[in-house]
């Protein structure tokens, strides 16, 4: 599934004939069994001694909801896995930095960022899934 309530331009350019080819990525659930219907989640960490990894989460649509309104993909550097919502992409799906303002107004997806009570703690299963990155909530 699609989420087009976001929706962020890529360019990519061709490195053999120099062609410019944009797309129109949205981020998109996970197919696999232990991961259905949830969104990626990327951050590079660092610790001292080695180099940057990538490390990334899986979230569900509305824990996805409550980052944004929390201020957390933003205060941690996330990016959020993406597709295009047209034909394939020709390398690996990117992960890009979603800022709120790509997300459609009034969407059903703004609705739900806009519910969230930013006053209650995170539940279990969301910093669980935020351990798996580093980040303590």
């Amino acid at each position: 599934m699609l989420l087009t309530d976001i929706a962020v331009e890529h360019t990519l350019l061709s490195k053999k004939n120099g062609a410019r080819q944009t797309f129109l990525l949205h981020p998109f659930t996970n197919p696999q069994r232990d991961t259905l219907g949830k969104f990626e989640i990327v951050r590079n960490i660092s610790e001292p001694g080695l180099k940057e990894v990538k490390r990334s989460t899986f979230v569900s649509f509305q824990q996805l909801a409550e980052l944004y309104s929390k201020g957390v993909l933003d205060e941690f550097g996330f990016s959020v896995r993406m597709c295009p919502g047209q034909g394939t992409h020709p390398t690996v799906n990117p992960a890009k930095k979603v800022l709120p303002s790509s997300i459609k107004p009034g969407s059903p997806f703004d609705l739900a960022v806009q519910k969230v009570d930013g006053s209650l703690a995170a539940n279990r299963e969301l910093r669980t899934a935020l351990l798996r990155v580093n980040v303590r909530l």
